[in-house]
Order: structure tokens, then C-alpha cells, then sequence
């Protein structure tokens, strides 16, 4: 399927890193997806309402979400990569809006899932208090852990000029950086890598 939707009209950098041929590129991506997973599973009661805010293209949606039943919307910015995801993901519901100003009232899930975003946005902060206020209980958030990240990529001769930075990616912390902003919100109840990520399971404060 993945390989199908790729030969289409729709690309973008995420879709390339998920479809990749690259063995060890698809070992990284299937560990930090099963790592995100096992702590969802965690999370208790059992969330019947979920926000994934920043879908992309759904990729890891199939994987973090495969073990659960519960209402689940995609969220992204992008009418293409929701596109692809629903295409990917025909049980779940998704729709198009803003990570700064999500179009949700306050509390609207019992979870709330950011992967990979935050690092985007010119105001992660905001970013931050949009998904706690949307959510009623629990957050699991995920960042590259830096500078493992951009060193990984210039190791491997990706974004060699920019020092391994990808294209995008604004905001740079480490694991105890990024613990430290989150605590600024809300609060974090684990924290945890999967080279070369960091993921965080939260609760609102």
C-alpha cells in the first residue's frame, strides 16, 4: 500500500522516511513506534477519546494505535498527507486544522498524542498549551533527541550543509531540555529514548 500511495502525486518528506527501503532507517522507525505503543498502554483508564495532532500521512497511527478500539481523529495542517492517511487508516476519522489554535473545545479527549511536531512549530509553547488544554487527562509527546538526531543524520550524509539539522525542525532539545518544557504545562510521568527520540508520557497538572 505504502509503495502504491507513493507513486502518486502526493510526497512529502515523512511519507519518504516511512516508505524507505533503508533496513536500518525501518528498524529505528518500527522500535520508537512500538516504544510509543507500549507506553500508551500504560496510560489508564483506558482513553475512549483520542487526538492524534500532527498525523501526517497515518504511518504511525497503524502501529502506536493497532491495539485499541477507541475513538480516534487524525489531525494535520496537510489535505494531502490526510489524504494518504485515511487511506491508510479507514476506521479512524480525520480532519484538517491548526496545531496552534486546534479546533476542539477544552478537554475534548481523555488522550492526546503529539509525535514529532513540536520541533516544527515557531511557538512550541503555544503548541503545548493548545494540546493540554484539548486534553482532559493524559499526553505522550515525542521530539528527536538532540544533538543525537542531526548527529545520526550527518553521520549517515543526510543534510551534510546544515550539520545534519532537517529542513524544518526550529527547535532543538535534548531529552532534560525537552523534560524541562514540558514541566513548564503539565506533567511528565515517564520519560524515555528510542534513538533517536524522545518520548514523554504526561498528565495534565
Amino acid at each position: 500500500m505504502a509503495a502504491e500511495l507513493m507513486t502518486g502525486e502526493y510526497s512529502s518528506s515523512n511519507m519518504s522516511k516511512h516508505t524507505s527501503g533503508n533496513p536500518l532507517q525501518r528498524m529505528l522507525l518500527d522500535r520508537f513506534h512500538h516504544s510509543a505503543s507500549r507506553l500508551l498502554r500504560r496510560v489508564t483508564p483506558a482513553p475512549q477519546r483520542i487526538l492524534d495532532a500532527g498525523c501526517g500521512e497515518g504511518f504511525a497511527m497503524q502501529v502506536v494505535f493497532g491495539f485499541t478500539n477507541a475513538a480516534l481523529v487524525g489531525l494535520d495542517g496537510s489535505a494531502g498527507a490526510l489524504q494518504v492517511a485515511s487511506t491508510l487508516n479507514p476506521a479512524r476519522r480525520f480532519t484538517a486544522g491548526d496545531l496552534l489554535d486546534l479546533p476542539f473545545p477544552d478537554r475534548s479527549f481523555d488522550l492526546v498524542v503529539c509525535m514529532e511536531v513540536l520541533e516544527h512549530l515557531d511557538d512550541p509553547a503555544r503548541g503545548l498549551a493548545e494540546l493540554c488544554r484539548v486534553s482532559a487527562d493524559w499526553l505522550l509527546l515525542s521530539v528527536p533527541n538532540e544533538p543525537l538526531f542531526r548527529g545520526a543524520n550527518f553521520l549517515r550524509g543526510k543534510n551534510v550543509a546544515a550539520w545534519g539539522n532537517d529542513p524544518g525542525h526550529v527547535n532543538h532539545w535534548s531529552s532534560g531540555h525537552f523534560k524541562r518544557f514540558i514541566n513548564k504545562q503539565c506533567r511528565v510521568i515517564t520519560l524515555q529514548t528510542s534513538f533517536p527520540w524522545t518520548l514523554a508520557l504526561c498528565r495534565i497538572a
